[in-house]
Parts: structure tokens; sequence; C-alpha cells
């Protein structure tokens, strides 16, 4: 219970009059048994301590006009609902987040904002400038942007004449910005929240509504120059995380839409098939050749192609087995 300043004065004056009622009845009331009256003056002091305290925590100490307001009006809702209330089986009114939502502590947002603090140092270290953009953009903006995953966009419904979408992630609407500022060159990360409409699992960390850190770097810059860097970036992030041994993996979209295109892919499935393939960092293969022959209709035989090329690993000695191997002989599709 908190107190103010208010309750302060409330005990001071409370003992007062206590103290001045026991010097009265000690001096002028005969008490066969003196030692008796403290205590029952202790215990009834204690009550009457409490009841002042207790009427003074729920009659005078108020929340914010807004939050106290909102916590009526949720109670009130529980109360019209009661046991067989609508809502839920039971008619009980769960105050709960969304799916794929969740609350974060007190202690969850200390970490969370030291980790943020560290990530946006090591941005600034490289030069950068934040930037920030809607939640919800244009739909006509984000729709065509993500392929199959366009799917995923959370829909609005029309707002004063304008469809709109919360945002899948930061980069299309960082291209959007870039365009209509007529911006030739940045560097810009930004941190925010993005939405997607997916089938949550909490455990497995996919959320409806996570952040993302992004780090782009817009223009014309001597080649790789740019890509070295933000590899060097991540590397600098996590060594400050302290996060233990890690891995970097460079992803090259050339390269997959090669191993696609000897594994005899139609280039109109190229960006389905990689959507496909970027599940492998939390599904197996089986779950994703399933879904790839199942479900997008690739060629079983493609599917085993890619399979092998995939599930390989290891350094430069893995460019001298792809050379020799029989891989490279898959005859290519004609364009």
């Amino acid at each position: 219970m908190a107190f103010e300043v208010g309750d302060f004065f409330i005990i001071f004056v409370a003992l007062a009059l206590y103290t001045f009622a026991l010097r009265f009845c000690m001096t002028h009331i005969f008490y066969p048994r003196p030692f008796v009256f403290p205590c029952i003056f202790a215990a009834e002091y204690c009550s009457y301590l409490q009841r002042v305290l207790t009427y003074r925590h729920n009659s005078f100490i108020r929340l914010s006009p807004q939050i106290a307001d909102e916590v009526q009006r949720l109670l009130s809702l529980k109360s019209e609902l009661g046991e067989d209330g609508g809502g839920k089986p039971g008619g009980k009114l769960i105050l709960k987040t969304p799916k794929g939502t969740r609350d974060y502590q007190p202690d969850k947002m200390a970490v969370r904002e030291s980790v943020l603090d560290k990530v946006t140092r090591v941005f600034k270290l490289h030069g950068a400038e934040t930037i920030d953009t809607p939640v919800f953009e244009l739909k006509e903006v984000l729709t065509g942007k993500y392929g199959e995953d366009s799917k995923l966009i959370y829909d609005l419904k029309d707002q004063g004449g304008e469809i709109l979408a919360l945002r899948y992630d930061l980069t299309v609407p960082f291209a959007r910005y870039l365009a209509m500022n007529k911006i030739a060159s940045i560097k810009r990360y930004h941190i925010g929240k993005v939405y997607r409409r997916d089938n949550p699992s909490m455990g497995r960390g996919r959320y409806r509504e996570f952040y993302q850190c992004d780090f782009d770097i817009a223009g014309q810059y001597d080649q790789m120059l740019p890509d070295a860097e933000c590899v060097k970036i991540v590397q600098q992030i996590l060594s400050s995380l302290d996060v233990g041994k890690f891995v970097i993996k460079v992803n090259n979209r050339q390269i997959l839409d090669g191993i696609f295109e000897v594994c005899g892919v139609a280039a109109d499935m190229f960006r389905t098939i990689c959507s496909s393939v970027d599940k492998l960092d939390k599904s197996p293969w089986e779950e994703v050749r399933r879904e790839m022959v199942e479900e997008k209709h690739l060629d079983p035989a493609a599917a085993d192609r890619i399979g092998e090329f995939v599930q390989m690993s290891g350094g430069v000695e893995l460019i001298d087995k792809l050379e020799k191997g029989d891989l490279v002989s898959f005859p290519r599709r004609q364009i």
C-alpha cells in the first residue's frame, strides 16, 4: 500500500487522540488491572489505524481519469456478462491479449531497452541516422511486394476513402520513403514494430506483433563494401550482447536462383519456392519438401535436387566438392 503526505497526517492525529485518551483514563479512572489497558489500547489502535488507512486508500488515492474510466468500463462489461453472458462459453469475460501478442513487464522492458541501446550505438558508430514511418501504409504500396506472404498482411477497413494495411516489415516503407522524398543516398536504421497475420507459435518465437531492427545502405557505393559493412555490424552487435559463440550466415539471392535453375524450377516459381526454403531455419527439410510438392505443386524430382543443395554445409572445401560433384551436371532450364 502506498502512503501519501495526508496518510501520515491522519496517523499523527489518530496517535495524538489515543495518547490523550490513554493518559486521561490512567489518571482519572481506577482500573483494577493497569497492565491490561495498554494491551487493549494497542489492539484497538491497530484496528482503528487499519480502518483509517483502508478508507484513505480506497477513497482518496486516485488513478489517472483515463485509466480509472477504462478499468471501470471493463469491470462493468464483465458484470453485465455475468456468469451466463455472451462472448465465451460460460459467459465469462476473459481479459487477455490477442493471439500472437503479449504484454511485457518492467523487468522484461529493462532488458529490451538495454539490448536496443547497444544495437543503436553500433548503428550510429557506422554513421547511420534513423527515420520513422507509419505503422500502416496504403495497401497498394504493400500489395505485390511479398509474393505469397502478401496473404499475411493485416488489412484495415476503409479509413476516410483510403484502403490501408499494417506494415509487414520495415523495408517496403523505407523504399516508399526514399521514392517519395527523392533520396538517392542514405545510411538509415529503423527500429519498430511490424505485424503479420500468421499462425502464432509463442514457444518458437513466432508472434503477430514484433520488433524489427533494420539497417540499410541506399545509394551507389563500391561493390561489396556495403555488404561487408552489414556483416561487420551484425558481428559487433552480437559481440556486444555477449551471446556466446555465433555463426553469421550470408545469403545471396543470385546463388539461390541459380540453384533453382539448375534443379529445374520454373522462373515464375522462384519466389514461392524461395519462401519455402527460408523456413529451413525453423522447420525440418521433410516439412519444407512436403510444402513444395503438395502445396506448391513442385515436381518431386526438382524438390529432391534442391534438398541435396540446401542440406550441405561447409567451408571452402564445399566449393571443391560442388565443382567435382554430379549436382552441377543437371541439365539447365532453357530460357
